[in-house]
């Protein structure tokens, strides 16, 4: 059994924090001003900003981490690594960062696999009719008349697997992500914190991605909310599995290996799925493009004041 230190302790924090964002974006729909902030443009910034910080700090800090873990790994017996060392240990992050990405293609098409239809973002019609129900002063406790017309029968039933089948998707889709913020700060606390601020400006649209259809099919605001928390459950789990594969953090090749499949998985999420969405929610390529750049700088600068205070 590993350790448990207070290291692990936080790392188990921040991973739970992170998870607990997707929640936050369940409560859409117990609040007519969550509504009106949950526009596309919102949402596109969000995804930006979180395609941003991730890319930044997953090249930046994670891809260099797992390069000194190999070469600490494969050092000699003085502590030294030679210019073979080092090129050993640039082979094997790269090899790790391209299974990393790898892994997330490979969830993807599981998840297909299993359900072709599915959509595991935030749907624009969901919004607007989320909207509407707030511009025509409709409390969210129930759906509208039209909505109980339009989702009737078979249709509100499909609606109610969509909802139920987006929070199993993004399970599976959070389930490295749960591994990547743990591995990250256990062993550095500034990367990790880092790392589970732009999980959860992403975490955020997955949890109106799964409450609102859920909640247009069952009028069952409870209901939609409890699929949203629990689609974030797969983040701590993949925490209490890197915990078993890390521990406290002793082993370099092993954390060199996580680390580089982290930073894999992390910018081919971010690559494939964020970023991606961010156009899609707000096809303007200047307002998406300086959010990305603008969560780069947040984490630029983050990362030169935590380097002033000897962090």
């Amino acid at each position: 059994m590993p350790e448990i230190t207070k290291e692990v302790g936080i790392a188990f924090a921040l991973t739970w924090a992170a998870a607990f964002a997707t929640c936050i974006g369940g409560l859409v729909i117990f609040s007519a001003s969550m509504v009106k902030m949950a526009n596309a443009k919102n949402l596109s910034i969000a995804l930006a900003l979180a395609g941003g910080v991730m890319v930044f700090i997953s090249l930046v800090e994670i891809f260099n981490e797992s390069v000194e873990q190999f070469k600490a790994g494969n050092a000699d017996e003085a502590g030294e690594c030679d210019s073979t060392c080092e090129g050993n240990a640039w082979v094997f992050t790269n090899i790790c960062f391209a299974v990393g990405a790898g892994i997330i293609y490979l969830l993807d098409a599981l998840v297909h696999r299993l359900s072709p239809d599915l959509k595991d973002e935030v749907d624009l019609a969901d919004l607007a009719r989320l909207e509407q129900v707030v511009d025509g002063h409709v409390a969210l406790t129930t759906p509208t008349d039209a909505d109980k017309e339009a989702l009737a029968g078979k249709e509100k039933a499909a609606m109610n697997r969509t909802g139920v089948l987006t929070a199993i998707a993004l399970a599976i889709h959070n389930l490295p992500e749960g591994i990547a913020t743990y591995t990250a700060a256990v062993h550095d606390l500034k990367v990790g914190a880092t790392l589970a601020i732009g999980i959860a400006l992403h975490n955020i649209p997955e949890g109106i991605a799964v409450a609102t259809p859920v909640y247009f099919a069952t009028g069952n605001r409870c209901k939609a909310f409890w699929w949203a928390c629990a689609s974030s459950l797969a983040e701590p789990l993949g925490a209490i599995l890197a915990f078993f594969i890390l521990g406290d953090g002793l082993n370099p090749t092993v954390e060199g290996a996580m680390f580089g499949l982290v930073a894999g998985m992390m910018v081919t999420l971010s690559i494939k799925e964020l970023i991606p969405s961010a156009v899609k929610f707000c096809p303007d390529g200047n307002a998406v493009s300086i959010a990305i750049l603008g969560g780069m700088g947040i984490m630029s600068l983050s990362l030169i004041l935590f380097a002033y205070v000897g962090v």
